[in-house]
């Protein structure tokens, strides 16, 4: 019904648009209902081994009896392609998963899915944390962690706002002031803002110099002790929850993935991953690293997507996800500029998956290479029937970039080479509001650009940078569409049967109601 519509009315007003998006809340909120009451009905050749809470890593896992207990336990399998690991429904589970290659992770049991959970505790708990000399609150976590991303409090009901310094000569100083040493006392200022301190030896670009950097972690809580305060206090840590390079055939469906500081899924180099029916949340906002260059010197880089494939891929699935709140990319395939050596992606599909509150919906790019012999291309990728809303409105949105250096997007591809072979085709996907910009789609040449088709845009009317439908062109023509009445002719000639509607300014534009407020500084 939607569908139709939309795609019969074509450019509509203020309150046709209203209805539209009641529409698109209702199909959202179907999708979601599906994805996270979806049944567990994968079967595997090899054998089963299964997690509980209520487990013990000494026990072997092959039966539901017999359960293993943790995460480090699954570690210490020797999984073979065609096994399976099957995690306890209701249950929660904490730290890195390491996939193997073509073995299936999913869920068994009654219930809400499996959790798994990069955060390494929950911090709710007042003998955890001790009020900072000389301050009234902010307070000292008693457990050192790695980077904190962001802290999300009561399950999801409002996170914090990190604290980002450069590091420049040994020391933390402020972004724009590196002749100021960055100090606690005076510069968390603002209610349930964080800041990470590494107790490691760093070099000049931010980077430990051995091992992973731990340190003390400070939050300002302005109603008195976090752990009083607050029921669950959940870190994302700088890790993954299931990292799966190299492994090919892998199959991960029916979990919840939350609270990581790097990316939810990370993979590449690999021929099959399948992502289904999973729930995703809360990912990234750790400190990748500090700019080494002269004139940024200090200038701080975060990370964070909820399902990354990098480099050499193919017979990739993400399917019927609800993946939300990433600090950068929902889900991305991609491969930076640089060195010497083929990439190839192909065989690329994402479908009915719903993405929210992310910085970029999805984003793909892959850069030229340092030599002219290297090949380099995309081929056979689909973006099919998807819902992406509110790009660039979720805790991405408080990255140290002021001047809006790494505008939001539901389609991100940056000004990369991007080539493509053929058959790149983004279709019959709902776009709905983005803070910046629709797309950012640029390529070397045009005819490398992906192919737009009966797709949906709602987006804020607006004239400048900030609400634009965004970039669709070669590199060499660098244009630039805003989103307004004047420029629908050109948006029809990206997708000729796309429906356009334009939304006015809202609550959700302003702020989202989540965030503390707060500022890019």
């Amino acid at each position: 019904m939607l569908e139709n519509r939309l795609n019969n009315s074509g450019l509509a007003d203020f309150n046709v648009t209203k209805e539209v998006i009641k529409e698109v809340d209702a199909l959202s909120e179907k999708l979601k209902k599906s994805i996270l009451e979806a049944k567990d009905e994968l079967t595997v050749a090899g054998k089963c081994y299964y997690v509980s809470e209520n487990g013990d890593d000494s026990n072997d896992g092959l039966s539901m009896e017999t359960p293993k207990k943790t995460i480090a336990g699954v570690n210490a399998l020797e999984l073979c392609p065609g096994d399976g690991v099957f995690f306890k429904r209701g249950d929660i589970f904490r730290g890195e998963l390491q996939g193997k290659a073509g073995v299936t992770y999913a869920a068994y049991g009654e219930g809400i899915k499996p959790r798994l959970y990069g955060c390494p505790e929950n911090g709710a708990d007042a003998s955890k944390w001790t009020l900072v000399d000389g301050t009234d609150n902010i307070w000292r976590y008693k457990t050192l962690m790695t980077d904190v991303g962001v802290i999300v409090f009561n399950e999801d009901e409002c996170c914090s706002v990190k604290k980002i310094p450069s590091f420049v000569g040994g020391k933390y100083v402020l972004r724009y002031d590196k002749n100021t040493e960055f100090d606690i006392r005076k510069h968390m200022d603002k209610d349930l803002c964080h800041f990470s301190k590494s107790d490691s030896e760093l070099d000049e670009g931010g980077f430990p110099k051995t091992g992973e950097p731990i340190g003390e972690l400070y939050l300002r809580c302005d109603r008195g002790n976090p752990g009083e305060v607050f029921d669950s206090i959940e870190f994302c840590t700088k890790n993954f929850i299931i990292k799966c390079p190299f492994c090919n055939g892998i199959r991960i469906d029916n979990l919840t993935l939350k609270y990581c500081g790097y990316h939810g899924i990370w993979s590449g180099g690999i021929d099959g991953i399948t992502v289904t029916n999973c729930e995703i949340g809360w990912i990234g906002g750790c400190v990748h690293g500090f700019s080494r260059a002269e004139k940024t010197l200090g200038d701080v880089t975060g990370v964070g997507n909820g399902i990354e494939v990098y480099g050499n891929s193919k017979n990739v699935l993400l399917e019927h996800n609800y993946i939300y709140q990433c600090y950068d990319a929902g889900m991305t395939h991609q491969a930076a500029r640089g060195l010497t050596y083929d990439i190839k992606m192909t065989n690329i599909t994402y479908s009915e998956n719903l993405i929210e509150y992310c910085t970029y919906s999805y984003e793909y790019f892959l850069g030229a290479p340092d030599d002219t012999v290297s090949v380099r291309y995309q081929k056979d990728i689909k973006v099919i029937n998807n819902i992406m809303r509110y790009s660039g409105f979720g805790f991405g949105e408080m990255r140290p970039s002021p001047d809006g250096y790494f505008p939001a997007a539901h389609i991100k591809g940056w000004h990369h080479a991007n080539y493509l072979d053929e058959n790149y085709v983004i279709e019959g996907n709902i776009f709905d509001r983005a803070r910046d910009m629709m797309i950012h789609c640029c390529a070397a040449k045009g005819e490398y650009l992906p192919k737009f088709r009966n797709n949906i845009f709602v987006g804020y009317k607006g004239e400048g940078a900030q609400t634009s439908f965004g970039h669709y062109c070669s590199l060499d023509n660098n244009s630039f569409l805003p989103y307004n009445e004047n420029t629908v002719d050109e948006i029809k000639k990206t997708d000729s049967t796309c429906g356009i509607y334009f939304a006015e300014r809202d609550g959700l534009f302003e702020l989202p109601d989540y965030l503390p407020k707060h500022d890019r500084t």
